[in-house]
């Protein structure tokens, strides 16, 4: 009698075969380039929070079907939804934030999550500054040469 492989076993290989290099949409992919690209994401992010421009924070971190997940509001899907959220926070007064990047794991040529830190101070126009720190985690894939993050959630560490 013949046995059947286990479930194991075929997970394990089709994730092998979804990495290879010969798979759909990998070409021009390269293994291993997803920390550089995302520590230079952040700090572009950065710079484009505290020069107010949330058209810039859209159009240079999250891919066109982005999903981020604030803290005390809904989900926002989208490159619109995501750049009202951004438009209203930058709106608030001057923004700073600095994203700590704590571990990136890349899987196949295409896909990485990342965890890590943030510190956020939004000072109202002739208010006291707000001061915020928290953690996250962006799923990145890469698509058109380059990494996005398509699945954002961060949340804050300050009690309630």
């Amino acid at each position: 009698m013949k046995r059947l492989p286990s479930i194991g076993v075929l997970l394990v290989l089709l994730v092998l075969a979804a990495c290879s290099s010969s798979a759909p949409g990998s070409a021009g992919v390269t293994a291993g380039d997803a920390e550089n690209a995302i520590r230079h994401a952040n700090s572009q992010l950065s710079a484009d929070v505290r020069a107010g421009n949330a058209q810039a924070i859209v159009d240079n971190f999250y891919a066109p079907d982005a999903v981020a997940m604030a803290p005390n509001v809904p989900a926002m899907h989208g490159r619109d939804a995501i750049r009202a959220f951004w438009t209203q926070v930058l709106g608030s007064g001057a923004v700073e934030l600095a994203l700590t990047s704590n571990h990136v794991t890349q899987s196949c040529s295409d896909l990485a999550v990342e965890n890590g830190r943030y510190d956020l101070t939004i000072t109202p126009k002739g208010g006291q500054a707000i001061h915020d720190t928290g953690k996250y985690i962006v799923v990145w894939t890469k698509a058109a040469g380059r990494w996005w993050a398509t699945e954002d959630i961060f949340n804050s560490d300050m009690p309630k």
